[in-house]
């Protein structure tokens, strides 16, 4: 092939990474939306739960505490898209929007690294979040820190949801995990991609030495 040839696989490989990176922006705000949706759905499972299976807690607390509860929750709730965006912007998660190493063209087991990578974020995230309900049940004495393994906790004291994400009753778990499925292929391809970039731009380098 001559230096025309490598020119046009070059911008037909570039042309294909500005469509992924495209699918990847315009899948974050869809995603901030459905888990922070799929956030409220678990935070009223688990407080209905911590109320229906500890009731001596809910007697002792009298009903001042329970309706200062009550509105702690709901402030919890109504800030969780906020709070959802802003912890979803780690750079961990989104990694369509880093650059890839030379290393990674000839390693066969990258792309899945790479994915790996971002869904362990994705679920700490999401678990970080559920800790805001823990937090409060916590301060109510619904949760005893590292006595209620539903919970754990962080270095820095915070707790995090440690059980396996429910789907029973969730009406967002199945959209969330299409979302998770999705951008994992998203990544997939952006490495397959970038793989495919640089083995033609190295490939035109060789031969204009050879020319």
């Amino acid at each position: 092939m001559n230096s025309t040839d490598f020119d046009r696989i070059i911008a037909q490989e570039r042309k294909v990474l500005a469509s992924i990176k495209e699918q990847g922006e315009k899948l974050i705000p869809e995603f901030k939306r459905i888990t922070a949706s799929y956030i409220r759905e678990l935070s009223i499972k688990l407080m209905k739960s911590y109320f229906r299976y500890k009731p001596e807690v809910t007697r002792s607390l009298g009903t001042e505490k329970l309706e200062e509860m009550k509105r702690e929750f709901t402030g919890i709730l109504v800030s969780l898209p906020e709070h959802t965006s802003e912890r979803l912007d780690d750079s961990q998660i989104w990694l369509h929007r880093e650059e890839i190493p030379d290393r990674a063209v000839t390693d066969m087991t990258y792309s899945y690294q790479f994915e790996k990578r971002s869904n362990k974020s994705m679920d700490e995230a999401i678990r970080d979040l559920i800790g805001l309900v823990g937090s409060m049940l916590i301060k109510y004495g619904f949760v005893e820190a590292g006595k209620d393994f539903t919970w754990k906790m962080t270095p820095g004291g915070i707790p995090q949801y440690a059980n396996d994400l429910p789907s029973k009753g969730m009406d967002h778990h199945k959209a969330l995990n299409k979302l998770m499925e999705q951008y994992k292929n998203i990544l997939v391809e952006y490495v397959f991609t970038i793989q495919n970039l640089r083995k033609a731009e190295q490939a035109k380098n060789s031969a204009n030495l050879i020319d």
